[in-house]
């Protein structure tokens, strides 16, 4: 497959894309996985509570990034409540083509959420054409 670098200006390299996923019941579940398809920008993660747990006052959620070949960084971690149905939470870092990228719940074993991580490619990131 043949590869693509376009002007630092293209709209590939400033329109923001998304991915989404979610987190079911159980305690320390974790989301499914998405593998950056080029170079990314990571800029926000929002989520949202689908079904209020009934466990702590406050449950904790990370995101994972597991880059190839080292150890997993972590890159945020936020609290949800009972009375917080949404929350956003900015990102700073980048990933590189084939990292891996994950939320993990808390402790809460009934809560369930869905969230939207916000990125942009790396201006001079190769796509596939």
């Amino acid at each position: 497959m043949a590869t693509k670098s376009m002007a630092y200006d293209h709209p590939a390299y400033t329109v923001p894309g998304a991915w989404a996923g979610s987190v079911l019941a159980g305690a320390s579940t974790v989301s499914q996985r998405f593998v950056a398809h080029a170079s990314l920008q990571l800029k926000s993660i929002n989520y949202t509570t689908a079904v209020i747990g009934t466990g702590a006052a406050t449950d904790a959620k990370t995101i994972f990034i597991l880059p190839q070949g080292t150890a997993t960084t972590t890159v945020a971690l936020f609290t949800t409540t009972a009375a917080i149905y949404a929350t956003n939470a900015l990102l700073t870092n980048s990933m590189s083509k084939g990292d891996i990228l994950y939320l993990a719940k808390g402790t809460d074993a009934t809560e369930v959420g869905a969230f939207s991580v916000e990125w942009v490619l790396t201006p001079g990131a190769s796509i596939t054409v």
